[in-house]
This record gives structure tokens, C-alpha cells and sequence, in this order.
């Protein structure tokens, strides 16, 4: 794998790039539309105060096939990114989503139904995006998995260029585990604008979030998912021991007065829900608040 495109220079695309572009024998880009790579190319992107040395494509510009391409949009971007690099793909270009939620892996292969898709996710501490300048601690993995040939190849790349990586021995277990998390977490914190230290000091708000997990629980069981009954646990602990400042993505989405991505938590639970008949009505809840919230 030589050529790469990144989809998504980000809070969690940059953390791949600013490795992916210092490896060596690598041809590595951003890709995005012709306006945005316009005011990258004039603006830069900073990670932890240093300016990275990317280089980004538009439809319009010169670039091999890829071999990898890798997504790490906002899941409700990541339509209108796949049309963008279109004319880098082709049929043995390998996609790769690093996304919220558990759909990213379907959209790109209703897509490229004829490529290999992987599946993937970023666990660890949120980074902090202001504007084009990404700050984070460095605490994280970003984990691989389904039943590609070029998963090894992927991760043997990853390795490379300094990155933590892991292939889950049940992806499936893996990606809900997290997902689970995310409707908890990410969703309390958006409702009451609140951090990791406020929620952790509130019983009412860590009910809250409980009670929205329970019901992500419940269809992750209807999906046949195994290890379920861990998955509660293994949240609360993570929820209880995060630095009380740190923020998720969806509450610096809502501070920041920026579109989040509540149809891939709550929205995706509640469609699920409905076809099997389960009640979830705090993630409704939560749906129909997040969505009331005006844009100004």
C-alpha cells in the first residue's frame, strides 16, 4: 500500500495524518472539495501547535489510484465525501472508515460494492478541535477489523507509521462496545452541556445515560451481538475514570453550533428498535432534543 488518501482531516483524521505523512516511501494525501482544499492550502492544519506537512487533492488534481482510502468524516459528510474521491478509486482500492456509529462500513460499500471494505474505530480521549488547529494527548488505538484480504497489510502500514492499532478477536463485539458507549456518553453530554467531570458528579445525568445504553443493550442482543452483558460495565468504568475536562465530540459539536451527528446514535437506534419492536424511548428522547437544537 503507497498511495493513501485520508477523507476527513479532523479531530480523529489528523491523528492518522500527522503519522501518515512522515512515512517514509509513502504517497500520502487529504482529499476534499475544491473550496475546502482551497482554504487548506492557505490556512494549513496545526496538530498540537505544528503545522503538518499534508498535501490535498481536490477531484480536480493529479493523483495515483489509491491503494487505501481511509474516512474519517463525520458520518453526516460521508456521503458527499465518497462522491469527492471517486476518481482516485478503482477496483482494488481498499476503503477503510474510522467513523462514529456502525453504518460507515454499509454506506461505503453500497457505494463500492465491488471493493474491499474494512470496518474501524477510534478509542481513547477526544481530541479538541478549534477550527483548523487539533489538539490531543496522544491516548488512544485505533482498531481494525472484517474479513478483508488486505486487513494485515492495513495494519502492517498502520504499525509503520507509528500508529496504535489492534484487530479485535470479535469486531462485531468490538464496534457495539464502543457504539454503546458513544449513545451514553456522547448523547448525556450534548443534553445537558456537560463534561466528563460534571456528568461523573451528577447521579441523576449517570442514570441518564445508563438508561440510554440499556436501550442500546437491547438491540445490540436482538443483532446477535455476543457479550453484551459486559458491555455496560466496561462503559460506566471508562465513563467514571475519563479526566473530569475532557469534552466528546458531539458536546464540542453542540458548543460550537455545528451539525452532530445524533441520526448515527439515537437515529440509528431508534430505526433498529423499530424493527424489532423494542421501546427506546430515551433515545427518542434525545433525537427529538438534539435535532430541536437551531443552528444560528
Amino acid at each position: 500500500m503507497k498511495n493513501i488518501i485520508l477523507l476527513g482531516a479532523g479531530a480523529v483524521g489528523v491523528l492518522l495524518a500527522e503519522k501518515l505523512c512522515r512515512l517514509p516511501g509513502i504517497n500520502f494525501a487529504a482529499a476534499a472539495d475544491a473550496c475546502r482544499v482551497e482554504r487548506y492550502r492557505r490556512d494549513g492544519i496545526f496538530f498540537n501547535g505544528e503545522k503538518l506537512p499534508l498535501t490535498f487533492i481536490s477531484p480536480a488534481d493529479d493523483f495515483p489510484e489509491a491503494d487505501l482510502i481511509i474516512a474519517a468524516t463525520k458520518t453526516t459528510s460521508l456521503p458527499r465525501a465518497l462522491e469527492v474521491i471517486t476518481p482516485f478509486s478503482g477496483r482494488h482500492t481498499v476503503f477503510l472508515p474510522f467513523l462514529n456509529g456502525i453504518t460507515a462500513a454499509e454506506v461505503i460499500k453500497n457505494s463500492f460494492p465491488e471493493n474491499e471494505v474494512a470496518e474501524g474505530f477510534f478509542v481513547g480521549h477526544a481530541s479538541v478541535r478549534d477550527g483548523n488547529r487539533i489538539t490531543h494527548d496522544g491516548c488512544g488505538t485505533f482498531c481494525i477489523g472484517g474479513n478483508i484480504p488486505h486487513l494485515r497489510n492495513i495494519e502492517t502500514l498502520l504499525k509503520n507509521a507509528g500508529i496504535n492499532v489492534d484487530i479485535p478477536e470479535d469486531m462485531a463485539h468490538a464496534v457495539w462496545k464502543k457504539f454503546v458507549l458513544n449513545i451514553g456518553i456522547n448523547q448525556t453530554q450534548a443534553v445537558f452541556n456537560a463534561d466528563y467531570g460534571t456528568v461523573q458528579k451528577s447521579e441523576s445525568m449517570l442514570d441518564f445515560c445508563k438508561e440510554l445504553m440499556i436501550e442500546a443493550l437491547a438491540v445490540a442482543e436482538a443483532e446477535n451481538i455476543r457479550g453484551t452483558e459486559t458491555m455496560l460495565k466496561y462503559a460506566m468504568d471508562i465513563i467514571l475514570s475519563m479526566p473530569g475536562n475532557v469534552k466528546t465530540s458531539m458536546l464540542q459539536d453542540i458548543q460550537n453550533n455545528r451539525v452532530t451527528e445524533v441520526d448515527a446514535f439515537a437515529g440509528t437506534i431508534c430505526t433498529k428498535a423499530a424493527e424489532y419492536g423494542i421501546p427506546v424511548p430515551r433515545n427518542k428522547e434525545v433525537l427529538s432534543v438534539i435535532k430541536g437544537k437551531k443552528l444560528s
